[in-house]
């Protein structure tokens, strides 16, 4: 019965739009609708309209049409997702969780995986996207599957695999303002009938766009890049039932970049009063001009480099297939800037100035995911599996004395994270049109900093219903239950003596975040399969979750960053995708969002230069009850729209329009004036044109229409009497233009 019902279902979807969600290429005046999106998502290969849960899926020529080079720009196409970003840091919100802590002990909440590798921080989480064959975005947590990082959700990346039957790749130059330069090149070279490599290779380079005033030249400007990325992929197909694919990827990058936690601030509170502008200057040093121009003299950089290799091995048992993904990575990253965020303060290499910077990292990683999957048409459905991860890392924050870099300025902080899983999960179709879904996974994590150890076992779960309606298996309504977490740590240094002494508060350790998640949903195709509309609504109970917060310690010069168990959120929404061609040149989507997050019982330490904020805080306890979470908007809207034009013998010309409208939100967990950013949207432009053979591409893009400043991320310090609001701010409007060959 699964065998007839598995057909229907993929007769429906293939006449349907599901492709045109994966973005296939298409030439003028033929049709969209090729064929459906298969994805594995939940470790096996499905179709997208086949999974209970909230996937969006993003296919390479859509990549390629969005602009989609890194994690940065999903947020336009992924309902409720919006990314916070500071320095090199990427900080994921989805569905009232948020990434707070980043470093080389942070935990993601959404985790990343490239290839089925887990990318340990939130610095490594920016490489390039280069030679994807696709990219899917699981909201909701995702424990049983994929363990204590997916706690928000998680983001696959699958790059392309080498292909063995003919040589080919591609060619793209791209220029643009500030002096942009991007050249990308793949190559694919079958050697022989069971043996293929394939290249992937991108340079980016350009200027600032950050403005900084105090120098008359562009090498000074903040968010400049010039980073490479390659990757090299073998594949042998041993015999009919095992392959070996082995790959190779290396990224560096050396930027002015900005600020850790933001590069400017904005405001300032003191007893209670907002004061708008740098609330910290020295005498004779000037305020910024604007977001994206500033005045420091003191210069910032960011050096990363990122190298790793990973082993995937398939062996189809005829029942089942083995499948082991092993993978070692090694990271080394610098990052440092002006930490008074202006003209004055101590300069490059003047006698006697002492100047906190940032931090210094060196870490590797190594995993093994060892599953067996079932084959095969019939009733029960299922895999398991065993994970295995461990982190070795060396860091320390860094600091200058007459102009010599201390990469270890604060000493050495040696960190160790563990973890171990079993899981398993299974589908079991009860009737022709009824599937009952079962998840579960073991977990035991260990960090160790050598003077502090710490282990903890979670035991998570999924229970799911599937229902199709219909004869033709076009609509499924499902519902689901399931829990996740985020393993806890440890805090160092003086700041827990000082805590403990001052307030009488524990804060060496701090527990694991939990959550249960309730979802239900709808997914249908419609418009004789021209259309595809999903929509899913949830409710997310979190608890003891991560609260961030930042304390000066009498006889310090910098602010001591420290974690502990904040309390409770309470978040639920509604989000809807919708995909649809009305005839073979037009392409619509949509994407709405809908989302109540706030904190219940939630407290972190007080900031009294804040005031009593109407009763919420005492002399040491902040309560953000009733407070948003970071990065939370109640309501989202993401759309694109394109036309092809079809020019006969001249090709295709097709124009897009991609929008999105967010309404207000705060951009840090302590809502108060300065942290507020306003409703606003964001626009690009895209024209397009594509010879008629479809080999050749040019296309002019502009990003950010509206040019407008939006925070994307804020944090409030307190330093003596003074509370200081800091900023990061979006990019501003750039163009460009690129030419792709393809062979």
């Amino acid at each position: 019965m699964t065998t007839q019902l598995s057909t229907i279902k993929q007769t429906a979807i293939a006449t349907g739009i599901s492709a045109l969600m994966a973005g296939s290429v298409h030439a003028a005046g033929t049709s969209l609708l090729l064929e459906e999106v298969l994805v594995t998502a939940e470790k096996r290969e499905e179709s997208l309209q086949d999974i209970s849960a909230s996937v969006s899926v993003v296919g390479e020529a859509m990549m390629a049409r969005a602009g989609i080079t890194d994690v940065t720009r999903l947020e336009h196409i992924v309902p409720g997702m919006r990314l916070g970003m500071s320095g090199n840091e990427a900080r994921i919100a989805i569905r009232g969780s948020r990434t707070n802590n980043v470093g080389t002990e942070a935990e993601q909440v959404v985790g990343i995986f490239v290839d089925d590798v887990y990318v340990p921080t939130t610095t490594q989480a920016l490489n390039a996207y280069v030679d994807l064959k696709r990219i899917e975005v699981l909201r909701g947590p995702q424990g049983t599957l994929y363990g204590r990082n997916t706690f928000g959700g998680a983001i696959n990346v699958i790059s392309n695999e080498p292909d063995f039957e003919a040589f080919s790749g591609s060619i793209q130059g791209l220029v643009g303002d500030y002096n942009r330069t991007r050249f990308q090149t793949i190559l694919n070279v079958p050697v022989s009938e069971t043996f293929a490599l394939r290249f992937a290779h991108v340079s980016d380079v350009h200027n600032g766009y950050i403005k900084n005033s105090y120098h008359p030249s562009t090498s000074d400007d903040l968010d400049d890049n010039d980073s490479q990325f390659s990757r090299i992929t073998a594949k042998w197909l041993v015999t009919d039932s095992l392959d070996i694919t082995l790959r190779y990827a290396q990224s560096d990058k050396d930027s002015n970049s900005t600020a850790i936690w933001g590069y400017q601030f904005t405001a300032g509170y003191v007893d209670g009063e907002y004061i708008p502008g740098h609330p910290a200057l020295e005498e004779g040093a000037t305020q910024d001009k604007g977001p994206w121009d500033v005045s420091r003299n003191f210069p910032s950089a960011a050096k990363l480099d990122d190298t790793s290799i990973t082993l995937a091995i398939n062996w189809d048992l005829d029942f089942a297939t083995v499948k082991l993904t092993y993978n070692d990575s090694e990271f080394e990253g610098i990052q440092f800037s002006d930490f008074d965020y202006s003209d004055g303060g101590p300069s490059w290499g003047e006698q006697g100035d002492w100047a906190f910077l940032g931090w210094n990292s060196s870490q590797t990683s190594d995993s093994l995911e060892l599953q067996l999957i079932s084959n095969g048409d019939g009733d029960l459905q299922w895999v398991a599996g065993y994970y295995q991860f461990e982190q070795d890392a060396d860091w320390g924050w860094i600091s200058s004395f007459d102009g010599v870099l201390s990469n270890y300025g604060y000493g050495h902080n040696l960190f160790v994270s563990e973890s171990e899983a079993f899981y398993v999960n299974a589908t079991y179709a009860i009737a022709d049109n009824i599937r009952v879904i079962g998840g579960l996974r073991t977990n035991e994590d260990t960090k160790n900093s050598g003077s502090k150890k710490a282990s903890w076992d979670d035991n998570l779960w999924k229970f799911a219903l599937e229902h199709d309606l219909g004869d033709d298996g076009g609509t499924m309504v499902y519902a689901s239950a399931s829990t996740g977490f985020r393993a806890g740590g440890f805090n160092g240094g003086a700041v827990i003596d000082y805590i403990q002494d001052s307030q009488g508060r524990d804060v060496s350790l701090y527990d694991p975040e939990e959550v249960k998640a309730y979802e239900v949903g709808i997914k249908t195709t419609l418009d004789e399969g021209r259309m595809t509309l999903n929509v899913a609504a949830f409710v997310n109970e979190y608890t003891s979750m991560h609260a961030q917060s930042f304390i000066l310690i009498p006889g310090e010069t910098a602010v001591s960053e420290y974690t502990e168990n904040g309390g409770e959120v309470d978040a639920s929404g509604l989000e809807i995708e919708m995909q649809w061609a009305p005839t073979d040149q037009w392409y619509i989507s949509a994407n709405i969002a809908y989302l109540d997050a706030e904190f219940g019982t939630y407290n972190v330490a007080a900031l009294s230069a804040l005031g009593d904020l109407g009763g919420r805080q005492d002399d040491t306890v902040l309560s953000l009850k009733g407070y948003e979470p970071a990065n939370s908007p109640e309501f989202s809207f993401g759309g694109q729209i394109s036309y092809d034009f079809n020019l006969g013998n001249l090709g295709t010309l097709t124009p897009m329009l991609q929008t999105t409208y967010t309404s207000e939100y705060y951009t840090y967990d302590i809502n108060v004036k300065g942290t507020d950013q306003e409703s606003h949207t964001k626009s690009d432009l895209r024209l397009i044109w594509t010879n008629a053979e479809d080999n050749f591409k040019i296309e002019g893009y502009i990003l950010n229409l509206e040019d407008e400043p939006v925070m994307n991320r804020s944090v409030i310090s307190q330093s003596g009497d003074v509370a200081r609001v800091q900023v990061n701010w979006n990019r501003p409007r750039t163009w460009g233009v690129s030419a792709t060959y393809t062979f």
